[in-house]
């Protein structure tokens, strides 16, 4: 489920489950976890499947790093 921001946009979640956190293309954070978690960017709470149904859902990637070379 996607937990809507609060008035000054910010998603909050304190459970233990699986959290999933993207920014519309890549995603920022996916486990589980029972810390505290706060966000502007779109967070979806749910189990692990779920999580992983929503990343399909969404086209989501992770970042690509980007190697630095002299």
């Amino acid at each position: 489920m996607i937990i809507s921001p609060n008035e000054n946009g910010w998603s909050f979640d304190e459970s233990n489950s699986w959290k999933l956190v993207y920014d519309g293309t890549n995603i920022i954070f996916f486990e589980s976890t029972d810390k505290s978690i706060s966000t502007q960017s779109i967070l979806f709470v749910g189990t692990q499947e779920e999580c992983e149904e929503q990343i399909v859902k969404e086209g989501l990637s992770w970042p690509v790093e980007v190697e630095i070379t002299d």
